[in-house]
């Protein structure tokens, strides 16, 4: 038998799409109905404090442990005295174009992918046919970076993100206890 026992369940989500339509994939964004926050251990928000999806989660699970995350740019003055077309195949791409904007990026297009997309050599000159037009950088996520053809690589530049978490040690002490 090469099953593994399973004793930590962290469940993420994104605190400004919470649940989205409560369905889940294909149908919505959820992996597991929201009734498997029973069996976890810590609860990851990224986004700021909110009380309302806090109170959610403690009717599943009054024991589970909330902990929240932020993506903390690291690259992002590379990119202020630019004209930006951002663009992404990520899951929430939306969020990634919000933390261009709110860090005062002047943001000219955004562009939105499917989740996982594999960037065709057609889109990749469409792309950058795009920045020629319009004197601006091609700017992406860091994921959608490593899609890219290599060729394409050197007109194309990548937001570097740190994921920051709030009460870091705590939520180590709290894995360690499970594990």
């Amino acid at each position: 038998d090469f099953s593994i026992n399973k004793n930590l369940s962290i469940v993420c989500f994104n605190e400004k799409k919470w649940i989205g339509n409560g369905l889940v994939i294909p149908s919505g964004p959820l992996r597991e109905d929201l009734s498997a926050l029973k069996r976890a251990s810590c609860v990851v928000i990224n986004g700021k404090k909110n009380t309302d999806i806090e109170n959610k989660i403690f009717n599943e699970n009054k024991e589970a442990k909330i902990f929240y995350t932020q993506y903390k740019p690291q690259n992002i003055n590379e990119f202020k005295n630019n004209k930006i077309i951002a663009f992404a195949g990520i899951g929430n791409p939306e969020n990634f174009f919000d933390l261009l904007k709110g860090n005062k990026l002047n943001i000219v297009e955004t562009i939105k992918f499917p989740d996982h997309h594999q960037y065709s050599e057609k889109e990749l000159k469409n792309l950058l046919s795009k920045i020629k037009e319009n004197n601006t950088i091609l700017l992406t996520t860091e994921k959608d970076y490593f899609r890219i053809f290599e060729s394409y690589k050197k007109n194309i530049k990548f937001l570097k993100i740190k994921v920051e978490i709030e009460n870091k040690s705590q939520f180590i002490e709290e894995i360690k206890k499970i594990i």
